[in-house]
């Protein structure tokens, strides 16, 4: 393994503590030696002169479960300083799973995740059932950075109960058996549960997570407890239920003191008050021994919006319908008089974040069908909707209709204010995450989190200090993952170690390429800037190119149970 000596940077540890020059010596994939003036020992010598030495970024949301089987360099994360990622989120995952559920199971996740389900069946190699083959799997496997995993409840769920587990709560032998699951992925590795009371499939039903009751919840958390675990969630839609839901989950980590991390708290134009509700409910959690860290990304969200089976239309069920469907189903839908009348109506009484058809002036056009349609580009569907006149809904199925359906939209959904984005990084319970790297490959990039705090809020606009910034980036998600190897720079941890000079690093706009499996598009973002990343002591990329070594691997979390060692 590569032996390597970084003279001359400014040592931020990952800590907090104010920077220092120093060097740092690396043997063995960790961390040997931090001082100054160290002299060199025939390793490979790299002069971090005019830059800072940091741990490597934690991005502690992201949804690479399926990525990492056709793309194992993650690309772009470790051109923009990131050396471990943790999948597994929102309650979905790939393990534990039978075969004969497969078909139904791939095509809930890439429904939520947008991702193309033929893509993981066919390149995915499904050689496991249990989360303990999943993890063997895995740690087999050539990685670019460092993978961490939450197991999936709705995964769990769906292997105990099969079909009821969309339709009803668990029984009590099922809860048992739910639990011995969550247990076995826990001694397997994995960093703790991701549970949602959000999202649902492909035809509308809720995932299984919506319908655990407080008897599973209770079970569910006492054995996190019992392992030092993690509760990672995803709250409901609106903001009267969001925070409702905290405090119905909040009690139960009080009650086994669990930390949660809560995906994901922003600003929102339409209604700049749920943040300020939101956080003020999380401090009052925090009074009450409730700790919930709610995730906050540093990205304007802007959502790329078209009719080829998006997400965005989850909430309209007579529009998602229409979304999810074939080509020509699509248009013999679109014209039939009953769905255009339940399409008005759900319009009119669903709130739709995604896709907001009640503010139509902030959903702007990006693209047509027909070159004569083309003075459109960069108009609202306000704009369409005032030019052509009638109910929303029948305008923008005219326009789907005039453009076959080649169309797409952009609607920037929340964070656009960078002041607000601001007061929220810089609250006390929240932490930087919710990128969502990984997924919704061809409605936005969630990659390059760490680069966009570190240029926007550090250089350019000063909300927080480089020592800060660094902190969150590193110490502290590894703190809230009760991650103890790696995310500080100190001797014995991980050598994954960033190397950067502030005035160089760029944040450079999402852009399609077609480089999946099949020539399919996916938004990236070219190199931050970063001079070196480090990942268990040996160099991925160097100035933005990607080296030929893959030295990550599934970061399984050694836990035990409380009670075994009690």
């Amino acid at each position: 393994m590569a032996q390597l000596l970084i003279k001359n940077g400014l040592v931020v540890d990952g800590t907090g503590a104010p920077g220092r020059l120093a060097d740092v010596r690396v043997r063995d994939g960790l961390i040997v030696e931090i001082g100054a003036n160290l002299a060199g020992q025939g390793e490979r010598v790299i002069d971090a002169a005019g830059a800072v030495v940091a741990p490597g970024f934690i991005d502690s949301h992201t949804h690479f479960d399926a990525t990492v089987y056709w793309d194992p360099r993650l690309d772009p994360m470790a051109q923009h300083g990131v050396t471990t990622v943790v999948a597994g989120n929102c309650s979905l995952g790939l393990a534990p799973m039978r075969p004969e559920d497969r078909v139904g199971q791939i095509d809930c996740f890439s429904y939520i995740e947008d991702m193309p389900a033929d893509l993981l069946d066919a390149v995915i190699p499904w050689d496991w059932e249990k989360y303990t083959d999943y993890a063997r799997s895995f740690d087999r496997r050539p990685l670019g950075v460092n993978l961490v995993t939450f197991a999936g409840h709705s995964q769990i769920r769906a292997y105990v109960m099969g079909d009821a587990a969309w339709e009803r709560a668990a029984t009590p032998d099922e809860i048992a058996r739910i639990v011995a699951e969550l247990e076995e992925a826990l001694k397997a590795g994995a960093n703790g549960l991701s549970f949602s009371l959000f999202d649902k499939d492909r035809q509308g039903r809720l995932v299984p997570s919506r319908h655990a009751d407080e008897a599973e919840l209770d079970a569910l958390v006492a054995k996190l407890a019992e392992y030092d675990a993690v509760l990672q969630f995803i709250p409901g839609h609106s903001t009267e239920q969001i925070i409702a839901d905290l405090q119905w989950v909040g009690g139960f980590l009080a009650k086994y003191k669990v930390p949660g991390l809560y995906n994901a708290m922003v600003h929102l134009d339409s209604e700049p008050d749920r943040s300020y509700r939101t956080i003020e409910a999380l401090e009052a959690l925090h009074a009450e021994g409730a700790h919930i860290w709610a995730m906050v990304s540093p990205r304007p969200f802007e959502l790329r919006v078209d009719f080829e089976q998006s997400i965005c239309f989850i909430n309209v069920p007579a529009w998602n319908e229409l979304v999810q469907a074939p080509a020509g189903r699509k248009r013999e839908l679109i014209r039939d008089a009953a769905w255009r009348a339940r399409a008005r109506a759900d319009c009119d009484e669903q709130y739709s974040p995604m896709f907001p058809f009640h503010i139509p002036q902030q959903i702007r056009i990006i693209g047509v069908g027909k070159p004569a349609l083309a003075d459109w580009v960069g108009k609202s569907l306000g704009d369409l909707v005032a030019a052509r006149g009638g109910h929303i809904s029948d305008v923008l199925a005219d326009w789907a209709i005039e453009n076959d359906f080649a169309t797409a939209f952009v609607n920037p959904v929340a964070n656009s204010d960078p002041v607000d984005v601001a007061r929220l990084l810089k609250s006390p319970v929240t932490f930087i995450s919710g990128g969502d790297a990984g997924a919704h490959l061809q409605m936005f990039c969630g990659a390059g989190e760490g680069t966009l705090v570190l240029t926007r809020f550090v250089r350019e606009r000063g909300d927080l200090s480089l020592e800060d910034a660094i902190y969150a980036l590193t110490g502290q998600q590894a703190a809230l993952l009760g991650m103890t190897d790696r995310g500080t720079l100190e001797p014995g941890k991980a050598a994954d170690i960033t190397i950067f000079a502030l005035d160089e690093l760029t944040y450079a706009t999402e852009k399609l390429v077609d480089d999946l499996p099949g020539g399919r598009s996916r938004f990236t973002r070219d190199p931050g800037g970063f001079r070196y990343t480090i990942v268990n002591g040996v160099v991925v990329q160097e100035n933005g190119r990607a080296t030929e070594d893959l030295p990550g691997s599934w970061v399984g979390v050694a836990r035990q149970s409380r009670l075994a060692v009690a």
